[in-house]
């Protein structure tokens, strides 16, 4: 799978994501002001309750709508990529787990995408391993792991 197949693949599913955040915001919004929410006494705390949730929900169909925006936005480095690992990298690596593959993106990781050549997750420069893998060239450790391709 390409880099950019693989972008269009992470796009979706974060497209997928926030339409079902913005429906809960929306769902959780429309019940802490709905007139069933009124507290029946001054102990009861539904609608709070319930507008903390829709506020949660809306920053986090935000952060969404960035990570959106970011991926939008990237640039993927030329192929065959021969510099350091860098935003755009596709990483192949050999370490406790056996070999796993990784994807330096801007946003939102943890995104595990099924690939012909194995599962791919998607790491961003603020997670531990991603920040241990930016700068790194091929044949060099990053923490536990040997990096064994980069494209």
């Amino acid at each position: 799978m390409s880099k950019s197949d693989l972008v269009a693949r992470i796009i979706a599913i974060i497209e997928q994501e926030l339409a079902v955040a913005s429906k809960a915001a929306l769902e959780s919004a429309e019940d802490a002001t709905d007139d069933e929410s009124r507290p029946e006494n001054k102990y009861d705390t539904h609608a709070l309750e319930t507008s903390y949730v829709a506020t949660a929900q809306a920053g986090y169909a935000k952060d969404l709508k960035a990570a959106l925006q970011a991926y939008h936005n990237l640039i993927l480095p030329p192929e065959p990529h021969t510099g350091p690992i860098s935003m755009g990298s596709l990483v192949a690596t050999l370490g406790p787990n056996g070999r796993e593959q990784f994807f330096i993106g801007p946003a939102h990781g943890g995104i595990e995408i099924e690939t012909d050549s194995g599962p791919v997750t998607v790491l961003n420069s603020k997670s531990p391993l991603g920040a241990q893998l930016i700068g790194k060239s091929l044949s060099q450790n990053a923490g536990d792991r040997r990096i064994l391709r980069v494209d």
